[in-house]
């Protein structure tokens, strides 16, 4: 059965949409940032809005990377294969002296 490509549905992470809703806000406040006083589209109230609150909490949600504490890591870093062979040879080698 033949599919048209325009009638197939393509899924994007949730992240990619609230990027460019991100940077459509972005456009918005450039372009007022242009405009004369007398002919901004937008308030006063909204545009402080969107530039102190939404916009920079929009980034910091988008730009979140875990912390250890967010992970769970409180103790060191699991052991590499080398330590742990290493570790496994002093144990043998104390086990039959």
């Amino acid at each position: 059965m033949y599919i048209p490509f325009n009638a197939m549905k393509i899924t994007t992470h949730e992240s990619v949409h609230l990027q460019r809703i991100l940077s459509d806000l972005k456009a918005v406040i450039e372009r007022e940032n242009k405009r004369h006083q007398m002919d901004e589209h937008l308030t006063s109230s909204m545009r402080s809005l969107l530039e102190d609150e939404i916009i920079p909490q929009l980034e910091n949600e988008l730009d979140w990377e875990p912390s250890d504490a967010d992970l769970g890591v409180t103790s060191e870093p699991p052991m590499t294969m080398d330590e742990m062979h290493k570790r496994a040879y002093e144990e043998k080698r104390m086990a039959w002296s």
